[in-house]
């Protein structure tokens, strides 16, 4: 650890010797009468202000005694602590967080008003010696977000909730890792400070879920600003969030692990690559019931696409794309895997489609917008046409859920972040009018 800070030590002095070379040649412009120069200065000279704290920060760091864990390596704390506000006009399944737009009946509350710690988060990382000459690595990510959506009754309590947790095998080109982490085929996530309990979009064009899987990485260069990534894992897909297929008198087996692999090259600037991916998805599950309802062995599948194209002194567009069957593990096909139809014996996969896109624009060093949108898209017919569920819940009849979102987010400094965003949902059941409902979150946060 202590050689990675004095790497990091040495980039960062390296950072502030080219911010003062650019410090020097504003100068140079004020003095020749240049209009902006002032305001460009005063701009650099704050974010060398700002470095040159971190340095100091880095060089106490590496003056202090080493914190050792129980193994004797280098264990170091994350984490951040992040308050958000919120403001909800509509009903909402879960007004510290919504995901769906529920029917305005007074079976809902219409409006809410709070504010909350859950999504303060913790983590531990941690670096081991090297094995097989790869360097070894682990890291795990807590939170206090409760994970039950539902208005009735409103969340409450705050128990420390599992997130991620990964141990990780890197050589020059290949990385072997395992552990409980987001799907090898959904690399990607839009930028939010308001929705850190799940990621933004989930349910909504976003596959997200957290699950147990072991995952394979090589990068081959192809040219010397250009690589391709080759990927391929094996995930446990029962992540537990989907509607209770109980409800339909039917329960499952794994029959299989599921399979992934993912493709993708990557070329530029290596600090903010351009990215095309594919990936695909696949695993085969035994379902049984009860009854009338027979065995059934179902083969749930998705193929997926991921984008990230940067345009120079514009902006950044990135985004998601899938298609598939059986998709509520991942964390999509509007929460369900299966529907039981009218006439049927069996248990049918749901076919779903979705996916989401954002633009990103760095307004200055420490002030950034974001724009997006996604869509989950389930199979209408099949929904409407399955057998009236045991306890149903909203999500059970939802159809399809659609969310846009904007947000801004200012980092005066390198560990403080605060942001506004303003969020719109709108969801649609197997009968009835669309839904809609509005989000208002200010956040604070503090990095460490």
């Amino acid at each position: 650890m202590l050689a990675e800070m004095r790497q990091e030590l040495k980039q960062s002095r390296q950072e502030v010797e080219e911010l003062k070379k650019e410090v020097g040649e504003l100068r140079e412009e004020l003095a020749a009468g240049s209009a902006g120069g002032a305001e460009n200065l005063k701009e650099a000279v704050d974010q060398l202000r700002d470095d040159q704290q971190v340095i100091q920060s880095q060089v106490k760091t590496l003056d202090q005694v080493k914190v050792e864990s129980e193994s004797k390596y280098p264990l170091r704390l994350t984490g951040m602590v992040l308050f958000n506000s919120f403001v909800v006009d509509g009903a909402v399944d879960n007004p510290i967080l919504p995901l769906i737009a529920l029917p305005r009946t007074p079976v809902w509350v219409h409006h809410s008003l709070g504010a909350t710690l859950e999504q303060t988060q913790l983590g531990l990382s941690a670096t081991g010696p090297k094995l097989w000459n790869a360097r070894t690595s682990a890291d795990i990510a807590t939170d206090f977000f409760s994970s039950s959506y539902t208005t009735i009754p409103p969340p409450t309590g705050m128990n420390l909730r599992l997130r991620t947790a990964s141990v990780y095998l890197d050589w020059k080109k290949n990385q072997v890792s395992a552990g409980q982490q987001t799907p090898l085929i959904t690399p990607l996530s839009p930028t939010s400070f308001a929705t850190v309990g799940v990621p933004a979009l989930a349910w909504a064009g976003n596959l997200w879920t957290w699950l147990p899987q072991a995952t394979f990485i090589q990068r081959a260069m192809i040219r010397d600003s250009s690589h391709a990534v080759f990927g391929f894992g094996l995930l446990d897909p029962e992540a537990g969030d989907v509607t209770g297929e109980q409800a339909y008198g039917v329960n499952r087996r794994n029959l299989q692990p599921g399979y992934e692999g993912r493709i993708a090259y990557e070329w530029g600037d290596p600090s903010r690559p351009y990215e095309l991916g594919g990936s695909g998805y696949y695993t085969r599950q035994l379902y049984y019931g009860s009854g009338t309802i027979q065995n059934q062995a179902l083969d749930f599948w998705a193929g997926t696409a991921d984008w990230r194209v940067p345009i120079p002194r514009v902006g950044e567009l990135s985004g998601e794309f899938y298609r598939g069957r059986g998709l509520g593990d991942l964390g999509g096909g509007a929460f369900k895997n299966v529907v039981v139809e009218y006439g049927s014996n069996y248990a049918s996969g749901l076919n779903a489609t979705g996916g989401w896109a954002q633009w990103k624009s760095r307004l200055s060093p420490s002030l950034e917008v974001n724009a997006y949108f996604g869509m989950d898209n389930a199979q209408a017919s099949q929904v409407r046409n399955q057998v009236p569920a045991a306890n149903a819940t909203p999500y059970s009849y939802l159809v399809k859920n659609q969310s846009t979102a904007a947000n801004i987010i200012f980092r005066p400094k390198t560990y403080l972040v605060f942001s506004g965003e303003y969020r719109y949902l709108k969801s649609w059941y197997t009968y009835g009018p669309a839904n809609e409902a509005q989000n208002l979150d200010l956040t604070m946060g503090y990095l460490f």
